[in-house]
């Protein structure tokens, strides 16, 4: 028994013994799982620390330059005269960008390596002449100099920068001119009023006399209580260019509608706002520089008044036709066959859109422009009516098109909104503008379509109350001098009753 229990626990020792060293090698690599996990861990922690530092200090550095912007912004805010002109780190990109979006670009030219010039005549450099003159506050600066004929050979060409370099201190406002000029002289002589975002002074306009010169005013920016940024409304600006600027949008949506309802290029819109400008100057006695963000600010009315015009024009169709609002399947039927005969040959066109009689005659075109331009004596159509009279064959097709958006929103049945956008419209304005053009061709032997155009402008200024000048009526005249010289005599005798009347009452 003794022998079976020390074989027995022999076994159970060496079993152990081999368990163990089993074991041994797992644990290893366990712990050096472990330690290799342990160390990541700590490596992340550590980078995770070095980036939160990073962002911390950042954070500082943005608040210090926040708190630095806020204190030159109260400073400017309090004492602007102190400044030449407002600091720069007031202004964000977007205004940098806007800014310098019309000013002309020079990219200078690298000089090569410094040579001796040669004596040479026909390497005689040309003269160079600047222009005329130009008067600022009173002073002018001669531009008619020019630069040495000859260069010697024993000069280096360091003498010639400094040579140029003088001559350009002595000029230095005339030489920008020039080369605005060179870089812009196929534009200038399309658009001779183009934008200036020069800092220089402009003479232009005709308003403050200073020795023979005017200067132009430069409209001034009213900023928000912190100083901060927003998008530009006519508010934010001082009241002499808030008043110009109502003047030219209002004329800038009629040009919009009589000549490019749907504008293909940006250049078209910057022209008419330039021309809108110009004639609200020229109402106004007023000169004030037109920046960049005023163009802007009358360039968004355009899709702002064809908008207007859909809008007033929903309604207007759907009584005129007959579309109904309902939910009923009868209502939908009769809704969309409708809409669907009226666009067949664009028969909403016709006064009888039944059987296509009475072209362009349509009650809807009237409607529309006494409700949209002549709705009373202050409306745009009355103040500006040299935009209207004739009546442009533009605004006719810009109110069909408008009119075959209304219908389009009828052709499923049930009324729904559709952007009357220029991407969508704008191929449609085109074929009734071509339409309309070769229904005044066609026809010009008997002028149609001018009688129709002249008779819905009749009718539109009488909606107004514009009463249109009749023949036979008395044309108002002024007085003569010898209804003056009555009204003289008869107060010299009545000066002259009451002096004798007041001589008689003393001797009684």
């Amino acid at each position: 028994m003794l022998l079976l229990l020390k074989l027995t626990h022999n076994l159970s020792g060496k079993s152990k013994a081999a368990k163990a060293s089993s074991m041994k090698p797992s644990k290893k690599l366990i712990q050096s799982a472990q330690q290799e996990q342990s160390a990541d861990m700590e490596e992340t922690y550590r980078l995770s620390k070095t980036r939160e530092g990073e962002d911390r200090h950042k954070g500082l550095e943005t608040k210090m330059e926040k708190r630095k912007l806020k204190v030159l912004c109260a400073a400017y805010q309090k004492n602007p005269a102190e400044f030449d002109d407002e600091p720069a780190e007031l202004h964000s990109d977007i205004d940098r960008d806007e800014e310098n979006m019309f000013s002309d670009r020079l990219v200078p030219t690298k000089v090569s390596k410094p040579q001796a010039l040669a004596y040479s005549a026909s390497k005689t450099p040309p003269v160079v002449s600047a222009p005329k003159s130009i008067s600022n506050a009173g002073r002018s600066f001669s531009m008619n100099k020019s630069l040495p004929a000859t260069i010697s050979a024993s000069k280096s060409i360091s003498n010639l920068h400094k040579a140029s370099a003088t001559v350009a201190t002595n000029s230095d406002s005339a030489s920008a001119s020039a080369s605005d000029n060179i870089h812009s002289a196929d534009y200038i002589s399309e658009h001779h009023d183009q934008l200036d975002e020069d800092a220089s002074l402009q003479v232009v306009g005709t308003k403050h006399q200073l020795q023979g010169v005017v200067e132009e005013t430069k409209p001034k920016l009213m900023k928000t209580s912190n100083g901060s940024r927003h998008r530009l409304k006519a508010s934010d600006f001082d009241e002499v260019t808030k008043d110009l600027l109502a003047i030219a949008t209002s004329i800038y949506c009629c040009l919009i509608v009589t000549r490019e309802p749907f504008p293909l290029m940006l250049v078209i819109e910057m022209k008419l706002a330039r021309e809108a400008w110009r004639e609200a100057s020229n109402l106004a006695h007023l000169t004030v520089r037109l920046t960049p963000s005023l163009v802007k600010m009358m360039t968004r009315r355009t899709s702002h008044v064809r908008g207007e015009l859909k809008t007033k024009m929903r309604a207007l169709t759907a009584s005129f036709f007959g579309f109904r609002t309902s939910r009923s399947t009868v209502a939908i039927k009769q809704n969309r066959d409708l809409a669907e005969s009226l666009k067949d040959g664009s028969c909403f066109a016709f006064k009888d859109w039944e059987t296509k009689r009475g072209i362009y005659k349509t009650e809807l075109i009237q409607s529309a422009i006494n409700n949209m331009w002549f709705a009373n004596r202050s409306d745009e159509g009355v103040i500006h009516g040299r935009y209207f009279n004739p009546l442009p064959v533009e605004l006719l097709a810009l109110i069909l098109t408008a009119i075959e958006c209304c219908i389009d929103e009828w052709l499923t049945g049930v009324k729904e909104d559709i952007k009357f956008s220029s991407a969508a419209y704008a191929p449609v304005y085109q074929v009734h503008l071509t339409s309309l053009r070769r229904f005044d061709e066609r026809t010009s032997a008997y002028k149609l379509l001018e009688k129709i155009c002249d008779n819905v402008l009749d009718v539109a200024r009488l909606h107004a109350g514009v009463h249109l000048a009749q023949p036979g009526l008395a044309t108002p005249v002024s007085f003569a001098d010898t209804v003056f010289e009555d009204a003289i005599r008869e107060y010299e005798a009545e000066t002259r009753d009451a002096q004798e009347g007041g001589l008689e009452g003393q001797e009684e």
